[in-house]
């Protein structure tokens, strides 16, 4: 009976003695890793030799891992063979190998940011590599070949979507930035500009060569961080600051010149007559034509007036640094000269601007830091108008007539050399020159003023002094420097001063012929 029930309960007891080997294998294999393993313990530390609290531990190729304590204390257990990887956020990861050590002090490094990696946006830091269309870093390698005076000209054709433009070129004149176009019609479309933590709407006075990075946030989200002033975009700039080492001297010098291009040809005094003669000819006037009695005068020039008004414009730039620092202070300063005298004659477009800036980094005790990021500045513009508007002295340039000299003949009685520019000869006839209707048939010519005149006699001095910077305080409430309070006290101040006089000058009576005295003083 019993060799009959064994064979009627062969099924169930095979199966019950493979449970038994399994368990018996699961034992065996359990026991020999414990043997292998050893439980092993060490401490985890910066390069400052802070212990560094929430380090990861973990043991290679396996998921048997642990984290450090307030004091970097760790342990667990690894075979004697095995590799401890030791990660922490804002440090190089660690290989360490056992190799029959029972204690580990482990040093992690700090892991260096550099620019090319890293972008500044807002008040954090991205990779670059992270990043979208819609924040964009502004490539500062070619900042030496480029040579600009202003700021803002670095990031012409450096940034898709963004307009730079000046709409004069007159030097000192200020450039407009466009950040995907307009955004709201009747409302200021510049952007917001942020310099070391400042906010501010002109970056006109910053020396280009002590900006270190620039980053353009272009989408909506830029006003989720600095508000509706953020509308028309941001751009955030990062000057240079002082670095541990020896003491730097930097100085650089360039000179340049600048020159007028691509300018129409205008027409000489033979073609300017012949056409305006044709032209009354072709307007089926009844009256006899000027223009024909015109041409027998003896008196007319033959002047191009944009030959006249243009000369070789110069530029100069001279600046000097100097950085250096210990572990204790960090120190950079820097001066620049910029001067330009521009394209026009007389020199009274000339512009100038002295800067000095200060930043300046202690470390007080282990946890507390001071400093501050100061600049002044001083610019000086001679203001010349050279828009298309009433004085602007290209716009009378391209229509004074060529028939008109620049100077009085030096035989004319009311020649004088303080004075000795033309100023309303040949306007007899000239309904607006006698405070008539502009658009009679009786105007026969441009209503203009001399530009040569213009450039000689205006005098609009415009002198800014501008402070703009900041002092900080930074204190540390845990030794790990995991809670830090830091406080700004910021400042941009300006001071302007414009001086504008309007000369009369010219000819009290209309000079020149005697067809065209008693006429008056234009200007």
């Amino acid at each position: 009976n019993s060799i009959l029930l064994l064979r009627k309960n062969l099924p169930q007891v095979r199966n019950l003695l493979l449970c038994f080997l399994l368990i018996a294998g699961f034992q065996i294999s359990a026991t020999a890793q414990n043997q292998a393993d050893k439980r092993i313990s060490g401490k985890v530390i910066s390069s400052a030799g802070v212990p560094l609290e929430g380090a990861t531990i973990a043991v290679k190729n396996s998921t048997n891992s642990t984290t450090s304590d307030a004091e970097g204390n760790f342990s667990l257990s690894i075979g004697e063979n095995g590799t401890l990887v030791i990660t922490f956020v804002g440090y190089d990861k660690q290989e360490v190998a056992v190799a029959g050590k029972n204690a580990f002090t482990i040093t992690l490094v700090s892991s260096e940011k550099t620019l090319s990696d890293v972008v500044v946006v807002g008040y954090t830091s991205q990779k670059k590599s992270s990043l979208t269309g819609a924040i964009t870093a502004v490539n500062m390698n070619d900042l030496e070949s480029r040579r600009v005076p202003d700021v803002a000209q670095l990031l012409q054709g450096q940034v898709a979507g963004v307009q730079v433009s000046q709409s004069t070129g007159a030097p000192g004149d200020g450039i407009n930035i466009t950040i995907r176009g307009v955004g709201t019609i009747g409302s200021s479309s510049a952007p917001l500009f942020i310099v070391d933590g400042l906010p501010t709407t002109d970056i006109s006075f910053i020396n280009p060569a002590d900006i270190q990075s620039m980053t353009v946030l272009k989408d909506a989200s830029a006003a989720a961080i600095y508000g509706s002033r953020a509308s028309g975009g941001v751009v955030v700039i990062t000057t240079r600051s002082g670095q541990k080492g020896k003491t730097n001297i930097n100085v650089g010098y360039y000179y340049g010149l600048q020159k007028v291009a691509n300018l129409p040809k205008m027409l000489n005094a033979t073609q300017y007559m012949n056409k305006m003669e044709e032209s009354f000819n072709n307007s089926d006037y009844t009256r006899a034509n000027p223009y024909t009695a015109d041409k027998s005068r003896t008196d007319l020039s033959n002047t191009d007036w944009l030959n006249e008004l243009f000369e070789l414009g110069q530029t100069q730039n001279l600046q000097v640094s100097a950085s250096g620092g210990s572990d204790k202070v960090q120190f950079l300063l820097s001066g620049e000269y910029y001067g330009q005298d521009g394209i026009v004659v007389n020199h009274n477009d000339q512009y100038q601007r002295f800067s000095f800036r200060t930043n300046l980094n202690a470390n007080l005790t282990d946890r507390l830091t001071v400093g501050t990021n100061l600049q002044l500045s001083n610019t000086l513009q001679d203001k010349i108008s050279s828009s298309g508007d009433a004085p602007g002295i290209i716009r009378h340039a391209f229509i004074r007539p060529p028939v008109l000299s620049v100077y009085k003949d030096k035989n004319d009685p009311t020649y004088d050399p303080n004075d000795p520019y033309t100023d309303l000869p040949f306007y007899a006839r000239n309904l607006a020159a006698n405070g008539g209707n502009w658009n009679s048939v009786d105007n026969n010519y441009e209503f203009t003023s001399n530009p040569i005149a213009i450039a000689a006699f205006t005098n609009d001095k415009r002198r800014n002094f501008k402070t703009f910077g900041s002092v900080y305080g930074e204190y540390a409430f845990l030794k790990n420097k995991d809670l830090i309070l830091r406080s700004n006290l910021g400042l941009d101040l300006n001071m302007t001063h414009n001086k504008a006089f309007n000369k009369n000058y010219g000819d009290v009576d209309g000079g020149g012929a005697d067809i065209d005295k008693t006429q008056g003083r234009q200007n």
